[in-house]
């Protein structure tokens, strides 16, 4: 009698025969290599200052594929719009690093520029780029 049965070793190395695993969202993250000068200067143009808390769009950015992960880039951002002002700011100086929270990228989306839509965007010890319920990433 030929027993089957499952092989946790099966398809280990090779994916003959293997189930396709479905496609999930990947964390964005940035590094101080981000060049978070960028966001700066266009927050200054803007005339935000520290504490100020605002919903805005950044675009373009640049997401960059890192083990299992996205690297979220300023370089190439040119425009940021600011649709709210949450929290007015206290008219001091923007900080100089970032970071970002609750930022995904949809299953799908690669590598590239992108208009980062509908983020929160604070200046209160960091620059700090928050995802919302309304977040999206449209290709540039």
């Amino acid at each position: 009698m030929k027993r089957e049965g499952l092989h946790i070793f099966a398809n280990l190395f090779s994916s003959k025969g293997s189930v396709e695993k479905a496609e999930t969202s990947k964390e964005v993250f940035t590094t101080s290599s981000a060049q978070p000068h960028v966001l700066r200067e266009k927050m200054k143009e803007r005339k935000l200052t520290h504490g100020e808390t605002v919903t805005a769009s950044i675009s373009p950015v640049r997401l960059e594929a890192a083990s299992g992960r996205m690297a979220l880039y300023f370089c190439p951002m040119e425009t940021l719009d600011v649709h709210e002002t949450i929290t007015p700011g206290d008219g001091g100086d923007i900080p100089l690093s970032v970071v970002v929270e609750g930022l995904t990228l949809p299953p799908g989306l690669k590598s590239g520029l992108y208009t980062l839509k509908n983020v929160k965007l604070s200046s209160n010890g960091t620059m700090q780029v928050i995802a919302t319920a309304e977040t999206a990433w449209e290709i540039e």
